[in-house]
């Protein structure tokens, strides 16, 4: 008899529900959110193979890498539709949804979702780092633009490699405005050095990545763009079709159809922001390019890419 396991997972505590083949409950409870302690939970001797589903969220990648190395098929479902198998759950409890996960993979009614490897977790977490210090490098600034404009000193359209001189020159003089300008620079000078150590790593990932290095001869294609489109898709081999990617990142539009009514509107933006938003990026270089006489051999590369 095969089992089916339902985890509903949150940081600290994780409700299990185990049931058999007929949809019966065999075992049900709450551990820790560990990968060791959960395997230990729902293993037992004389239960045939062992399907694990879970919702995805923060541990869902972590989770699925160690389960599977317990040797557990492991489900990860998108948390969208597990919500939408739920809507007419009148009492939702965690120990609820446990049932309602191990009946959904008994069943067969959910969609897996891809769970990235290693490398493109770990280029992912750079570059979400690096989007993180470019924000507060830019708070830092629009910070003290405002301190300053209270006092009637304007910054005015600056380069940032010229930023902390123009702001030192307005406040010469200005005993309190030179201590907040100073402590302001201090702290925007350890961003960009911050910044600046990311970015090399992430010059060297691309350095290392052939795919990568091709996206990259693509006019208006940096690093960043081509690390993120290259770490959202992963795998290339899991996409049938190349119009799949597309649809996958959300670029499809939004169609509600009954009888004689047939809206299309706008796109789902479904999926992967950050890859959605890089597509586009690649999206309008190339347009850009060709709309200009280019050398051939540089359209075939990106065509290649």
């Amino acid at each position: 008899m095969e089992f089916f396991v339902g985890l509903d997972v949150s940081l600290d505590e994780t409700h299990l529900c185990i049931i058999d083949e007929g949809g019966r409950i065999v075992k049900e409870g709450r551990c820790a959110s560990e990968p060791g302690v959960i395997a230990r939970a729902i293993r037992h001797q004389g239960r045939r193979s062992q399907h694990v589903g879970l919702e995805t969220g923060n541990l869902s990648q972590w989770l699925f890498n160690v389960l599977t190395k317990e040797g557990f098929a492991v489900s990860v479902m998108k948390a969208r539709h597990v919500r939408a198998a739920f809507a007419a759950m009148r009492v939702k409890t965690d120990r609820n949804d446990a049932r309602g996960i191990a009946q959904l993979v008994r069943l067969g009614w959910f969609k897996c979702v891809h769970v990235k490897s290693l490398d493109a977790q770990e280029t992912r977490a750079l570059l979400t780092a690096r989007a993180f210090l470019v924000e507060k490098i830019t708070a830092t600034e629009h910070s003290l633009r405002a301190a300053l404009r209270n006092f009637g000193l304007k910054m005015g359209p600056v380069a940032r490699p010229h930023w902390a001189v123009r702001a030192r020159e307005l406040v010469v003089g200005h005993g309190v405005l030179e201590q907040i300008v100073e402590a302001m620079l201090r702290v925007r000078a350890l961003l960009l050095d911050e910044m600046g150590s990311v970015d090399g790593r992430l010059v060297a990932l691309a350095k290392s990545d052939p795919v990568t290095r091709l996206l990259i001869t693509a006019p208006g294609v940096g690093v960043v763009v081509a690390l993120s489109f290259r770490s959202a898709v992963d795998d290339p081999n899991r996409f049938r079709r190349t119009r799949d990617v597309g649809a996958w990142l959300g670029l499809t539009p939004r169609r509600w159809q009954s009888g004689n009514t047939d809206l299309v509107g706008r796109i789902t933006e479904a999926g992967d922001d950050r890859g959605r938003t890089m597509l586009l990026a690649m999206w309008k270089s190339a347009t850009a390019f060709w709309a200009t006489p280019q050398d051939s051999a540089y359209a075939r590369n990106f065509a290649r890419a």
